[in-house]
């Protein structure tokens, strides 16, 4: 056998190969007899089984505090390369977006949502681990449903990892999107495209929003705030424990999956891309998480090495996961709303689809309301609140009362998400589950035939919007059902 090579190069090769081979049904083991032909198998496959963990920062542990050190002394190497190396803070940061320019290649609003974001997040700590010498370096994330406050070395002003932000903990988020409330029904939802859809426009988007600081980790320019990966590891490890801890399969719809994410820069400064599909197998392969609970699902001890090897197999295989939308209730057309003024949307009387949507078996069917608009607003200082058959709400209703069903924010503005590739990637539409408002409803019997009607309720971070009269044209607003995936394996 050839001499091992670097584990940087074995996993480029086998991202190469994961296009050709892998993701069409064999195994990392398989796909390492492929791999001897380049060298390096036998040290491949001890590098993916000791490959690099990323650690919950709210754990306290000592070897999350010498992860948070590592990425202190990783930044630093990265602010401090020369502008012509690509691999320099302000260059990566640039892929997602900046300041001036807004929103570039990051995807937002549609289906690559999860599997751009994983790419982008993968490149950039091989740049870590490649610059500090820390082959094993992983990036610690931030659950803000555990931990709310921002962690404390991201708030030191003499650290290179602080920026200043409009507030520094979830706590007092109006819309409790990163509360056990808010994040069980979504991670109950077994729809790969629903998960992912609703995961980006609540907690997500506010948490950006909320923390704010501007046009940094707020908009366009939120990576170039050290928190930024911090946040997303988060998001990763959401979409990870949804697919592997709790059992929910992705979609393995070739049109999904043969897309290929591009416009990273790797270790070496390189040009990167990725499959979609590549991307479900990179925590199987580069790295992995330490376990956390979120809302009301537990912390996962480590899996065994042939419970590993099952998992892979399904995550691998993935299954016919559609967006089979069963019902759908056309509520409005174009529209401008003003963000200070409670807009309130009513059914048709008469009209047929009122009792197919109230007459959902909540048991086999989810009910959303979808709420899409023509671009981002002037300004993103609020989260968006909705109820159903509550004409009257308005920012004072609070979240306690039964017509409520979830909410919504924005993730940068309209002059952040003009530029040239945020056209395409960057679509500002949202999902929020109906259905276990309408159960209240129904067991309260305050639900008629006859009556169904969508409230949007802008509510301010602030206190006070930045722009009372802020305007901002959606282009449609429907109800859908789509039938429930039963779970491969049970959690």
């Amino acid at each position: 056998m050839k001499e091992a090579q670097p584990i940087t190069k074995d996993l480029n090769a086998l991202t190469d190969l994961n296009r050709r081979i892998f993701l069409r049904g064999v195994g990392a083991v398989s796909t390492c007899l492929v791999l001897a032909t380049l060298g390096g198998c036998e040290h491949l496959l001890e590098e993916i089984e000791h490959r690099p963990t990323r650690r919950w920062i709210g754990s306290g542990s000592h070897a999350v505090n010498h992860d948070l050190a590592i990425y202190i002394e990783a930044v630093k190497a990265m602010k401090g390369l020369s502008p012509g190396d690509a691999r320099n803070w302000n260059s990566i940061a640039a892929i997602h977006g900046t300041a001036l320019a807004g929103f570039i290649w990051c995807q937002h609003g549609n289906d690559h949502f999860f599997d751009w974001h994983r790419g982008y997040l993968l490149n950039f700590e091989r740049i870590c681990q490649k610059l500090t010498g820390e082959k094993h370096f992983g990036l610690p994330y931030w659950n803000w449903n555990q931990n709310p406050d921002v962690p404390a070395p991201f708030l030191d002003t003499a650290s290179t990892l602080f920026t200043a932000r409009s507030n520094t903990s979830m706590s007092g988020d109006p819309s409790g999107a990163t509360t056990g409330a808010a994040l069980d029904p979504i991670f109950g939802d077994s729809n790969f495209y629903t998960f992912s859809s609703q995961l980006e426009g609540t907690p997500h988007n506010t948490v950006h929003g909320y923390i704010g600081g501007g046009d940094l980790f707020g908009g366009g320019g939120s990576a170039s705030d050290p928190l930024f990966w911090a946040h997303h590891c988060m998001v990763d490890y959401s979409w990870y424990k949804w697919n592997v801890e709790l059992g929910n399969d992705n979609t393995n719809d070739p049109a999904w999956g043969d897309v290929i994410n591009s416009h990273y820069i790797d270790a070496d400064g390189n040009a990167a891309s990725n499959s979609a599909f590549a991307s479900t197998l990179m925590p199987f392969l580069s790295y992995q998480y330490e376990s956390s609970p979120i809302g009301s699902f537990a912390a996962k001890a480590p899996p065994s090495k042939k419970e590993l090897q099952i998992v892979e197999t399904r995550v691998r295989k993935g299954a016919d996961i559609r967006l089979v939308i069963s019902n759908r209730l056309h509520l409005v057309d174009r529209t401008i709303v003003r963000i200070g003024k409670p807009v309130s949307l009513r059914a048709p009387q008469g009209s047929e689809g009122i009792a197919r949507i109230l007459g959902a078996d909540l048991k086999r069917e989810h009910v959303f309301v979808s709420v899409q608009y023509a671009r981002l607003p002037p300004t993103s200082d609020f989260a968006v609140r909705v109820f159903i058959n509550l004409p009257d709400a308005n920012r004072n209703t609070p979240m306690s009362d039964a017509h409520y069903a979830g909410s919504f924010a924005f993730f940068g503005t309209s002059i952040q998400g003009e530029s040239a590739g945020a056209s395409t990637h960057h679509q500002p539409k949202f999902l929020v589950s109906l259905s276990a408002a309408l159960q209240r409803l129904q067991q309260g019997q305050a639900l008629r035939d006859t009556e169904l009607s969508i409230q949007l309720v802008a509510v301010p971070f602030k206190g006070s919007f930045e722009r009372e009269d802020t305007e901002i044209e959606m282009t449609a607003v429907d109800i859908i059902t789509t039938p429930i995936i039963v779970r491969t394996v049970q959690s």
